[in-house]
């Protein structure tokens, strides 16, 4: 792994900033900027190398498949690139058959609930997950699902408090059942390393925007190759028509996840998105996460030596760490005047949120510290 200060190099907003809120909007550093800005100067120079510049930028989107699918385990036909990671989940919730009886299953910390206007249209019991002591338990799990479980939701990480799920064993519980796990994994990847075939989940949505410092306004999601068939679009367009008439596109591949691709994507995301993680890559995720755990376990210390209550389980493995606050909101405000960016949050009982990145040092991490 290169030398941090060599790393910080690449990201100008470190030379002024005390930067620890990477669970909110990641930064972005040079190469990724520098993605936008090709894709930008190639359209604005008309820069064709290719017989349309269409079509170079859909070999560019082929290309960051392939990236996406070796970053996170999974095979590249299982990508669908969409623009949020709540666009990603509602494909999943409404690209299923529900029946009367059906339940779902998530827990209260969802920054996307399984709530939604197709599950309520279609009788769907919601049936949520209570944590208990800054974490969830998979006993709870156990008591809640059934055979009429159809779909269980949790987030990786959660974003409250970091809270982290062992995916792969609540996957067995979601499977004895018959049922299907949507992961919301936003909080987790490119800040930890991830195999989602190993954790034998069915869906995974993430948006790049966090911790893989990439763009706004383009996301993806994983969709288990078991699934694809079953799995039916929830809207249609140029990409992925259903009309049999003339059809001057190609048609897309049976088998794949971008049959939820129904239009025209970002773009200028995905030529940001591939310099993203090509950058990581080159860093080692193995590196990332070992420096992101090694921050948060020294920024735990700190706040046991402050007294600070932490909201975060100890030994919980993520780059998120929340603990108890009064005034949380107006404190974020005087740490932002002496440009250090946290997190603070009157709900759950009012907490600051303290997330790093592997850009991070125990230096900012003691910056935070002098000025709770």
């Amino acid at each position: 792994m290169r030398s941090i200060d060599s790393i910080r190099q690449d990201f100008p907003a470190l030379k002024e900033w005390v930067y620890l809120d990477n669970a909110f909007v990641g930064l972005m550093p040079t190469p990724v900027h520098e993605g936008y800005n090709e894709w930008i100067n190639e359209w604005y120079n008309f820069d064709i190398k290719k017989s349309t510049i269409l079509n170079g930028w859909l070999e560019k989107t082929s290309k960051l498949r392939s990236l996406v699918a070796n970053l996170i385990g999974v095979k590249s036909n299982e990508i669908a690139f969409t623009m949020c990671t709540g666009s990603g989940l509602n494909i999943v919730v409404n690209g299923m058959n529900w029946c009367k009886g059906d339940n779902v299953v998530f827990t209260e910390w969802e920054h996307n609930p399984l709530v939604t206007h197709t599950t309520r249209k279609s009788s769907v019991e919601s049936r949520v997950v209570h944590a208990s002591k800054g974490k969830f338990e998979l006993t709870d799990f156990e008591k809640l699902i059934d055979d009429k479980t159809k779909l269980v939701q949790v987030s990786q990480v959660c974003y409250t408090n970091g809270f982290r799920f062992n995916l792969n064993e609540i996957s067995k519980i979601v499977h004895e059942h018959g049922a299907k796990l949507l992961v919301d994994a936003t909080q987790a990847v490119g800040a930890l390393q991830v195999d989602y075939k190993h954790d034998n989940v069915d869906f995974v949505s993430v948006a790049p925007y966090k911790y893989l410092m990439g763009p706004a306004g383009l996301a993806f999601l994983y969709v288990n190759e078991k699934s694809i068939p079953e799995l039916i679009p929830d809207r249609t367009g140029w990409k992925n028509q259903i009309y049999e008439g003339d059809n001057p596109e190609e048609s897309i591949k049976e088998g794949t996840a971008e049959k939820f691709e129904y239009g025209t994507i970002n773009f200028q995301g995905v030529y940001a998105l591939s310099r993203s993680i090509e950058y990581l890559n080159n860093i080692g995720m193995t590196n990332v996460e070992k420096q992101v755990i090694k921050l948060n376990n020294y920024l735990y210390d700190r706040l046991i030596d402050l007294g600070k209550d932490i909201w975060t389980p100890k030994g919980n493995e993520s780059a998120i760490l929340s603990f108890i606050q009064e005034s949380p909101e107006q404190l974020a405000k005087v740490l932002q005047a002496k440009k250090i960016k946290v997190t603070g949050r009157k709900a759950h009982g009012g907490h600051m949120r303290v997330s790093v990145h592997f850009y991070n040092t125990e230096q900012d991490i003691d910056n935070l510290i002098k000025n709770l």
